[in-house]
């Protein structure tokens, strides 16, 4: 895997990382941490730049989350309205969400959560929250997780050598992890606002 990273690399440049970026949160919930941390190790061995790596993947997340919460805001409301009912999401529970989502905390905490960190920014634009407060927690946000999970990259690559393979698997686990753990509560919360 380290080689083909190096190689797309050097024939495509960090354009390859800035996609990574956009695509993990415009894309399908997937664990980008495993991704992130190998990117902090190749850095650690000198086949990237530590700095050019933080600088691009967070350009790219913070594109991501404009370009989502550009689509939540243009037609995030309508496709709930027709769609929202087969999902199980009523008028009332949006607006019961609303109430009890801090999402100036969640822009920030949320993108160390898989599913929330690409659920965030739709939601911020269905709700018509304020753009200036968007961006500026979406770039905080974006370069707070870029940096934690390259620098743990980083440091790993220091004392222990892992194949890639394993990080994809434990970003994996934690995942499913994440998503049992929320459709439960999802359930419950459900159950109880009957």
């Amino acid at each position: 895997m380290e080689s083909l990273i190096i190689t797309y690399l050097s024939k495509y440049g960090y354009a390859i990382l800035f996609l990574s970026g956009l695509f993990g949160i415009v894309g399908i919930p997937a664990p980008e941490e495993s991704l992130l941390v190998y990117i902090g190790m190749l850095a650690k061995n000198g086949s990237i730049s530590f700095a050019y790596a933080v600088a691009i993947l967070t350009s790219g997340a913070f594109t991501g989350m404009l370009i989502s919460y550009t689509l939540g805001r243009m037609v995030g409301q309508p496709l709930l309205d027709r769609y929202g009912k087969y999902l199980g999401v009523t008028k009332k529970r949006l607006h019961k969400t609303m109430m009890h989502w801090n999402l100036s905390k969640s822009l920030l905490a949320g993108f160390f959560i898989p599913g929330i960190r690409q659920f965030n920014p739709y939601f911020a634009g269905i709700t018509k929250f304020s753009i200036p407060v968007f961006m500026a927690l979406s770039v905080l946000g974006s370069f707070t997780w870029v940096l934690i999970y390259i620098s743990a990259g980083f440091l790993i690559g220091s004392y222990i050598q892992i194949k890639p393979i394993y990080l994809s698997i434990a970003g994996a686990f934690f995942f499913i992890v994440f998503m049992i753990r929320f459709i439960v509560k999802w359930r419950k919360s459900s159950y109880s606002s009957r």
